[in-house]
């Protein structure tokens, strides 16, 4: 080994990028949700409609098992099975309960306690730190979706013995839950970048949900037409799972439209989200 004199020597190394500097955002903002009190309660209200459906499948594979015998009447099918998984009220309402759960305080809280500084004085970049707030969301809303619809598949082929699956139904059991996943987290982070007070945000995304609807329902009573759902979250929600699965839709109108609302939220929060912290960047 070479040995130098005491003195300054020119550094022989090599900077090498780090590749995934929202991760460590991930990580704490996965953490504080799971320590958060009523934490292990939200999570397993969120698993209970996956424990219903899976006793559903195995009585299904069970003729002479009577218990869930209307709910095994509704799964003739797999697309039958995984569309009223996906958008059963239940479900839809804890994922809403989810987000505000999850992602109500990521950004209002920064805003709050001004720590954009903090975040910004190390190399991360605008998408850097979205990413990582985004991250926290999805994580917890595909684990109840689209992770209970992979152990919902494997143990259907399980009980039942059968390997044939349609690939429709394999293609939308993985777009569902992304698609409705993105405008869920997407919506929220929107909400919380908008305000310091996390109980503001927290009320504005349960008015969202609901307001939507109810705006529905009464353009529909007015105007007589079930297009008015188009306006409705949780409808929409309906009305998409029935266009990516194949069955026939849940109101009268082309069902393939309830793919623009999702979208729209989603790209409309990301445009507010983008444009929020970089006005809270410049402010820092």
């Amino acid at each position: 080994m070479e040995i130098r004199q005491k003195g300054y020597q020119r550094w022989q190394g090599e900077l090498t990028p780090a590749r995934f500097h929202w991760l460590p955002i991930a990580r704490a903002g996965i953490r504080a949700v799971w320590r958060k009190k009523y934490a292990k309660l939200v999570l397993s209200l969120c698993a209970s409609s996956f424990l219903v459906f899976l006793a559903a499948v195995y009585v299904s594979t069970k003729p002479e098992l009577k218990i869930l015998s209307e709910l095994v009447r509704m799964l003739k099918s797999d697309a039958e099975l995984f569309k009223t998984y996906y958008s059963n009220g239940f479900l839809t309402f804890m994922l809403i309960i989810l987000s505000v759960f999850s992602g109500a305080d990521l950004i209002a809280a920064d805003l709050k306690f001004k720590a954009f500084p903090l975040y910004f004085a190390r190399p991360l970049t605008r998408l850097d730190y979205l990413a990582g707030k985004l991250a926290v969301i999805l994580f917890y809303l595909l684990a109840f979706t689209l992770l209970p619809g992979v152990l919902l598949l494997l143990f259907k082929m399980l009980f039942s013995g059968s390997l044939a699956v349609a690939p429709r139904v394999l293609l939308a059991l993985v777009a569902f839950p992304l698609v409705e996943s993105a405008c869920l987290a997407a919506l929220t982070l929107a909400l919380s970048s908008l305000s310091a007070n996390v109980k503001f945000v927290q009320i504005g995304i349960f008015l969202v949900y609901i307001f939507s609807n109810n705006l529905a329902m009464i353009l529909k009573a007015i105007f007589r037409s079930d297009t008015a759902m188009l306006v409705s979250l949780p409808g929409n929600i309906q009305q998409l799972g029935s266009f990516l699965f194949g069955l026939p839709p849940q109101y009268r109108f082309p069902a393939w439209l309830s793919l623009l609302l999702p979208l729209a939220i989603t790209a409309l929060s990301l445009w507010l989200l983008a444009w929020r912290v970089r006005r809270a960047e410049a402010g820092a």
